[in-house]
Formats: structure tokens, C-alpha cells, sequence
């Protein structure tokens, strides 16, 4: 049975909306990932890749416009790889709007893609340093499971944990 505690109603402030991005998509999100993450971004190759597999999902934020326009403005992305135990594989928000609720619906979203493909608990990795982030995860009833020493070259990444099923242990076993 799923922990109620860390269910939450996903929302978007005003004039932002979800969208599942096409592998077309694989340099604009290149290009973002490098803003939001410098040295540690995903190379353009692999944003292919990711988005003509079938084991994950991935959402963008984007800012609603009037018009036509060939890809709207992104303002953040996330993935989820699924299976049992699945990953936040990325997460990241323009840095002009962070603070607005982005990153915490954006995670609230991947979270119950892998709860609906059947996932039993969810994975991620933060930097150690990098304490906003990890005050989101904890919030959301992620908890820390572990440390891996210079993972980002420069930084160790903590491991955390949510669980979305609760494990009951027979004690006669």
C-alpha cells in the first residue's frame, strides 16, 4: 500500500505547463542541461538515446506561448527511469525560476510515473553539497541510504531513498 503521507496533488504555477519531449527535442534539452549543469551535463548523443528508449520517462516544463512556435521555452526537465526500483535520472530548473514550486511538481510528476508503472521504491542522487535540493527530496519523504565518494568528480553524491510500498518482513522467517 503506498504511503498517503507523500501523495500530492502535481500543479504548475500560471502559464506553465508538462510536456513529454520528442526525441527532436535532444539538442534544446542538451543545451539546457549544460546551462544547468555545466561539466556534469549530458552530451547530446545521450539525450537521443534517452529519448527514443523505452525505460524511461521524461517530462519538460515549458512556458505557455500564444502562436506557433517550433519548441516552446523550456524551464525545466526531468526523467524517470522505471522498472521496481526506479531513478530520478535528472532534474534540473532554469535558474530564473527556481523558488516558484517548478522543481517540487516536476519530481511530485516523476514520482507517480514510476508509482503507476509499478515501482516499489524510487532512487536518486545529490550532491552532497548541495542542500536546497536535498531539503526538496527529504520534504518528499526521500531519505538519505547511502554515499558515493567523488561520484562528480569534485563532489560526493548521496544516495536517498523513497519508498512508495511498504515491505512487511514475516518475523517467523
Amino acid at each position: 500500500m503506498p504511503d498517503s503521507r507523500h501523495l500530492r496533488r502535481v500543479s504548475l504555477p500560471p502559464g506553465l505547463s508538462f510536456t513529454s519531449p520528442a526525441p527532436g527535442w535532444a539538442r534544446s534539452l542538451a543545451d539546457f542541461d549544460a546551462l544547468a549543469f555545466g561539466r556534469d551535463a549530458w552530451p547530446f548523443d545521450l539525450w537521443v538515446e534517452e529519448l527514443t528508449g523505452r525505460r524511461s520517462v521524461y517530462l519538460v516544463v515549458v512556458r505557455d506561448a500564444g502562436g506557433i512556435a517550433a519548441l516552446p521555452e523550456i524551464v525545466a526537465v526531468g526523467g524517470v527511469g522505471l522498472g521496481l526500483e526506479a531513478e530520478i535520472l535528472t532534474i534540473a530548473v532554469a535558474e530564473g525560476e527556481r523558488g516558484r514550486g517548478i522543481g517540487g511538481a516536476l519530481l511530485d510528476a516523476l514520482i507517480e510515473r514510476a508509482r503507476g508503472a509499478g515501482a516499489q521504491d524510487v532512487f536518486l542522487e545529490v550532491r552532497s553539497r548541495d542542500r536546497l535540493a536535498q531539503r526538496l527530496y527529504i520534504g518528499r519523504g526521500f531519505v538519505a541510504v547511502g554515499l558515493r565518494k567523488r561520484y562528480y568528480g569534485d563532489d560526493d553524491a548521496v544516495l536517498m531513498r523513497l519508498r512508495l510500498v511498504e515491505t512487511r518482513v514475516d518475523p517467523r522467517v
